[in-house]
C-alpha cells in the first residue's frame, strides 16, 4: 500500500514535494516517496484491526495487524533512505499522521495481545511527536485553506485517548496528560476546521478528486474526541459532548461521503489523500461504541458496526486503487 515512488511532479517545494498537493487532474497519480506522507495507510489499517477485534470479527484483526507492521516498516525505511519530508518542514501533516499511526498501531497490538506494554511504548513515541508537530504547525500555515492543515493539530487527541486507556494500568499521570492533550487539540484545531468549512461552502476551497479522502479529516476529530471524552471526563459531560459532536458529524459526514464516493466512482488518480477516508471513519466507529458503553444503548453498538462496515469499504477501495496503480506500473515496465 506504500509505493516506493517519487512524486510525478519534480517540484522541490511545498506540498508537491511531499505528495500532499492538490492537482488539477483528477486522473493523475500524485505519489509521494515512501515515508510519513503515507502514514494514513498505517492509521487506517491499525484502527481497522482494533475495531474488527472489538466487534469480534475472526482472523481479520490479526491479518490487518501484520499488514500495519509491514506498512510502518516501509514508512521508516523509506524515510531513512529519502528523508522526505524533512523533519522541520513547514507542512507537518505527514509527521502528525505518523505520530497518530504509531499510537494506533500500539493500541491495535494491545487490543489483540491483551498486553498494554505495546500501547505504552507507542504512546511514549507518538505522544511527544504529536505535541512537537502540533506546536510547530501552529507557527504558520502555507497556501490556501485545506483540511490537511488540521492533521498535525489533531494528533494530540489520539494521544489523549491512548493516555486515558493507559491510566487504567499506569496511573493518574496518563489521565492528566490525556486531559491536557484533549483541550490542546480541540482549542487549536477547531478554528482551522471552521475556516476550512467556510471556505469550502463558499466555493473558495477546492478538493480535487485525487485527494477527496481528505474531506473526512475533520470527522477524525469528531470520533476521536468523542472516544476520549468518555474515558477522561465525568459521565454527564462525556455523554453531552459526544451527543453534540456526533450530531454535527452527521452533516460533515454527508459532505465527505459524497465527495469521496464520487472520487471512487471516477477512479481518481491515486495519492496519499485516498487513505484520508479510513482512519476518521474508524474513530467514528470507536466513538459511537464508547458512547454506547457510557449510556448503555445497544443501538449505538449497531451504529458502530455499520461504521466499521463503511471503514471496510473505504479501506478496500484504497487497496484496490493501489493494486490498480501497481498493475499499471507493471504494464509500463
Amino acid at each position: 500500500m506504500v509505493p516506493l515512488t517519487e512524486s510525478g511532479d519534480s517540484c522541490s517545494c511545498g506540498k508537491n514535494k511531499y505528495g500532499m498537493s492538490m492537482t488539477n487532474s483528477s486522473r493523475r497519480d500524485v505519489l509521494a516517496p515512501a515515508g510519513p506522507a503515507w502514514a494514513g495507510s498505517l492509521m487506517g489499517t491499525s484502527i481497522f484491526a482494533t475495531l474488527a477485534h472489538i466487534h469480534d470479527v475472526p482472523v481479520i484483526p490479526e491479518l490487518l495487524l501484520v499488514m500495519a507492521v509491514g506498512i510502518l516498516g516501509f514508512i521508516v525505511v523509506g524515510w531513512l533512505r529519502l528523508r522526505n519530508p524533512p523533519f522541520r518542514s513547514k507542512l507537518m501533516a505527514p509527521w502528525g499522521m505518523l505520530s497518530m499511526g504509531i499510537m494506533a498501531l500500539g493500541s491495535a497490538a494491545t487490543a489483540l495481545a491483551s498486553n498494554s506494554s505495546w500501547q505504552l511504548v507507542s504512546w511514549w513515541i507518538g505522544a511527544p511527536l504529536a505535541i512537537y508537530v502540533s506546536l510547530r504547525q501552529l507557527r504558520g500555515f502555507e497556501g490556501e485553506p485545506t483540511f490537511q492543515w488540521g492533521l498535525a493539530l489533531v494528533a494530540p487527541m489520539v494521544a489523549a485517548t491512548s493516555g486515558a486507556q493507559l491510566s487504567i494500568d499506569y496511573g493518574t499521570f496518563y489521565h492528566v496528560c490525556g486531559q491536557i492533550f484533549f483541550w490542546m487539540a480541540l482549542i487549536t484545531v477547531l478554528p482551522i476546521f471552521v475556516r476550512c468549512y467556510v471556505a469550502l461552502l463558499s466555493g473558495t476551497m477546492r478538493i480535487p478528486d485525487s485527494i477527496a479522502g481528505t474531506a473526512w479529516i475533520p470527522l477524525g476529530l469528531v470520533g476521536q474526541s468523542t472516544a476520549a471524552a468518555q474515558l477522561l471526563f465525568d459521565r454527564t459531560f462525556a455523554v453531552a459532548y459526544g451527543a453534540v459532536v456526533l450530531i454535527v458529524g452527521i452533516f460533515l459526514a454527508a459532505i465527505a461521503l459524497r465527495r469521496f464516493t464520487r472520487a471512487v466512482i471516477r477512479w481518481a488518480g491515486y495519492s496519499p489523500g485516498w487513505w484520508g477516508a479510513t482512519f476518521p471513519v474508524g474513530t467514528l466507529s470507536l466513538g459511537t461504541h464508547m458512547l454506547g458503553d457510557s449510556v448503555g444503548a445497544q443501538w449505538l453498538y449497531t451504529v458502530s458496526g455499520v461504521l466499521l462496515c463503511l471503514l471496510a469499504v473505504h479501506w478496500s477501495a484504497c487497496v484496490a486503487r493501489f493494486v490498480w496503480w501497481a498493475r499499471e506500473q507493471a504494464v509500463r515496465i
